[in-house]
């Protein structure tokens, strides 16, 4: 982790504005406070639980004091007071304030009573800049800490992936929510994933591919509509593969799951390890090999990009939400969170709904710094990129279409520069 550059603006006290997300305030604190010191974190009632979640994560590395201005969010008077009380109990060691978070009203009392100091002279009371506090802010479109210096001058220090890298586990924490279970970093059945890309990719063949799916597979395997049938009788069933293509068959055959005469016998399934249960590779073909298609193409350029922190199936259970929510694909470079939507469907309204739901659940974790992806079959991807950007930013937004598939890495990439250029 290189913080050289934040060392000469870390501080012994660091005060805090606790806003509805947390993660500011967790960003300015790992850069801007010493290991061992004491964080203040001014929060009122709504935000008393972020304060808490901020609190329980940094048990290991700093002090941490609540200062509660319980309704008084928005009351100079109170504000002022709660600042000042406590500031007149530090007797040593280098202040901060960072001012990310919480109201306005909040930032700019805070400000104004940890800026003067009153003194005594000839005259009486006076006030005066307070010497040596460090006030700073995260600007989230430039990713930068920001630096109220003395001389009325503003340094900026950029926030790069190798400054601080935060796991998305921690991130879902911050906010108080509990996965339902670890989310995986390893892809099923890549090879499978790979050659059904290429199959989605042209439209004859994804018509051929649809053909034995809908007609031959899911009339064996369903038991109606929607519904797959259990494992016992999704174990006796022998599916002929004579309507797909032969690279398809190959891959069944490679993963030892062809009978002598090249049907495909679901029963060898679970036998090999790759699927849990025979469902799970149904699943797979339903539509989910897009998305662990997608953790490949995210862990192939990994090292590359500086990411640290990715995976699969992030289900989070109703507890807690109103209906509970998951990201499909996701990723944190360092502490700014990519969030990836799959569906190999290309029908308009569903790619449209994935993608604003995406949006609106990677913004409320990951803040304005948050992008959002969404990966389909479209074959107007910047149509529909374009008939969304009216609701949405455009510039957190991108959508891979049919065309993207086969080298989505490379637009992964692309998307990746794209962001860092527009936060220079």
């Amino acid at each position: 982790m290189s913080t050289n550059e934040f060392e000469q603006y870390k501080v012994d006290h660091l005060f805090l504005l606790v806003g509805q997300n947390p993660l500011p305030n967790y960003v300015a604190t790992k850069l801007l406070l010493h290991r061992g010191e004491t964080a203040y974190l001014v929060h009122t009632t709504d935000t008393l639980d972020e304060a808490k979640r901020l609190k329980k994560s940094f048990e290991s590395e700093f002090n941490v004091e609540l200062r509660s201005l319980n309704h008084y969010e928005s009351d100079a008077y109170h504000i002022q007071k709660e600042i000042a009380a406590k500031l007149k109990s530090i007797n040593n060691g280098k202040i901060g304030l960072n001012y990310t978070g919480g109201t306005k009203a909040m930032s700019a009392h805070s400000y104004r009573t940890l800026f003067y100091e009153e003194i005594q002279d000839k005259t009486g009371k006076v006030y005066r800049r307070r010497k040596g506090m460090i006030f700073s802010y995260l600007d989230p479109r430039r990713l930068e800490i920001c630096i109220d210096r003395e001389d009325n001058e503003r340094e900026r220090l950029k926030v790069k992936p190798d400054t601080l890298q935060i796991p998305l586990i921690t991130i879902f924490q911050l906010h108080g929510l509990n996965l339902k279970k670890n989310p995986t970093q390893q892809a099923q059945s890549p090879e499978l994933a790979q050659e059904l890309v290429k199959v989605f990719a042209d439209k004859a063949k994804q018509t051929q591919w649809f053909d034995w799916y809908n007609k031959i597979f899911s009339q064996a395997a369903r038991k109606d509509n929607r519904k797959w049938k259990n494992k016992t009788d999704l174990a006796k069933l022998f599916i002929p593969l004579d309507k797909l293509s032969l690279e398809i068959v190959e891959v069944f055959n490679n993963q030892q799951l062809l009978t002598s005469d090249d049907n495909l016998a679901l029963g060898e399934v679970k036998k090999l390890g790759v699927f849990p249960e025979i469902e799970d590779l149904c699943k797979f073909l339903d539509g989910i090999w897009l998305e662990h298609y997608v953790l490949e193409q995210i862990k192939k350029i990994a090292h590359s990009q500086s990411i640290l922190y990715y995976g699969l199936n992030f289900i989070i259970p109703p507890q807690g939400t109103k209906d509970g929510f998951e990201f499909d694909v996701a990723f944190t470079r360092g502490y700014q969170l990519f969030a990836i939507s799959c569906t190999s469907d290309n029908d308009k309204k569903l790619c449209k709904s994935k993608l604003f739901e995406a949006y609106l659940r990677a913004i409320q974790m990951g803040g304005e710094e948050a992008r959002v992806a969404l990966v389909c079959c479209s074959d107007e991807p910047d149509t529909l990129k374009a008939e969304i950007a009216d609701t949405l930013s455009n510039k957190k937004i991108a959508v891979f279409g049919r065309a993207d598939l086969l080298n989505l890495s490379e637009n992964i990439i692309k998307w990746i520069v794209d962001n860092d250029r527009e936060a220079k």
